[in-house]
C-alpha cells in the first residue's frame, strides 16, 4: 500500500457569478457549482481544463480528499477521501465512473450572508438549520470542534476550530463560526457510490 503525500490547499476566494437574492437559501441555490454535482471527473476535466488533482486536508476531520480545482480558487470538487492509498491513480482510472460529490470551500462561499465569527445561534439561524451536531470530547477524536449538519439535502462539515501556526488545530469550544471556517458540502449517496469505486483501484 502506498502512503501518499497529503498537501494543505491554502484557498483565496474571490465569489463571482452569484445573483442578489434576500435569503441565504436562495442565495445558495444559485451558486453556480452546485449545478455541477453529479456531474463525472471526466465532464468536470473538460469543462474546466484548467483543474488540477488536489489532494487536500480542509473539509473533513479525519480524512484528505481528492479534489479537482485550483490552489487559489474559491472552492474545489470533491470525489472521494481516506487515510491512505493513491488517490492519483484512482483519480485517473475512474474518471468516467467517479462523480462530483460537493465541494470543499469556506463558510462565507457557500453561506454569502453571513458575518465574520458568528455565535451558532446567530449562525443557525441565519441558515435555516435546527439539528446540528457539536462534536466535542474524548469520543470524537479528530473531529472534536467540527459541527455536522443537513442542508439542502447534503452534509455540511464546518471546523470551527484555531489554526495553530506551524499546523494542526486549537480546539476552543467557543460555539462561533467564522467566515473563513473550512467546510465541506457532500451528498453522502454520491460519495459512497465515488468510495466503492476509488477503494477498488487506490489499494489494488
Amino acid at each position: 500500500m502506498k502512503r501518499i503525500v497529503l498537501i494543505i490547499v491554502t484557498f483565496v476566494f474571490v465569489l463571482t457569478g452569484c445573483a442578489n437574492v434576500k435569503t441565504n437559501e436562495e442565495t445558495a441555490s444559485t451558486l453556480e457549482f452546485f449545478n455541477d454535482i453529479g456531474k463525472t471527473l471526466s465532464e468536470l476535466k473538460n469543462e474546466y481544463p484548467e483543474g488540477e488533482f488536489i489532494v487536500s486536508l480542509d473539509g473533513f476531520p479525519d480524512s484528505a480528499a481528492a479534489c479537482l480545482g485550483k490552489p487559489e480558487a474559491e472552492y474545489v470538487y470533491f470525489f472521494f477521501g481516506g487515510q491512505s492509498g493513491e488517490f492519483e491513480k484512482a483519480m485517473n482510472e475512474c474518471e468516467e465512473q467517479i462523480k462530483c460529490a460537493g465541494f470543499i470551500t469556506t463558510a462565507n462561499i457557500l453561506f454569502t450572508d453571513m458575518e465574520d465569527d458568528m455565535p451558532f445561534q446567530d449562525f443557525f439561524s441565519l441558515i435555516g438549520v435546527d439539528d446540528y451536531e457539536y462534536l466535542l470530547g474524548e469520543d470524537t477524536k479528530t473531529a472534536e470542534g467540527w459541527l455536522r449538519f443537513m442542508y439542502r439535502g447534503m452534509e455540511v462539515m464546518v471546523n470551527t476550530n484555531e489554526a495553530v501556526a506551524g499546523g494542526g488545530w486549537d480546539i476552543t469550544g467557543a460555539e462561533r463560526v467564522k467566515s473563513t471556517a473550512p467546510v465541506s458540502i457532500v451528498d453522502l449517496e454520491i460519495l459512497n457510490t465515488n468510495q466503492d469505486i476509488a477503494d477498488g483501484v487506490m489499494f489494488d
